[in-house]
């Protein structure tokens, strides 16, 4: 299962924007690009694999507001 940034965002009460920002830092949990092929215009090439994104809350004392 993977989340969306807007999906992270949620989990995390935060604003997808401050999410894409973490994310051009460097900072924030692993995440893949989806080609652009196969999928509908407009939508989000950037998925955060769940066990990844479990492992990054728990070693960064992250709970989420919205699990």
């Amino acid at each position: 299962m993977y989340l969306t940034t807007e999906q992270l965002a949620e989990r995390w009460g935060l604003k997808p924007s401050t999410i894409k920002s973490q994310r051009l830092r460097g900072q924030g949990p692993p995440y893949y690009t989806v080609p652009r092929f196969g999928l509908p215009l407009g939508e989000s090439r950037v998925r955060y694999p769940l066990p990844d994104l479990l492992a990054f809350e728990e070693a960064h004392s992250i709970t989420p507001i919205n699990p």
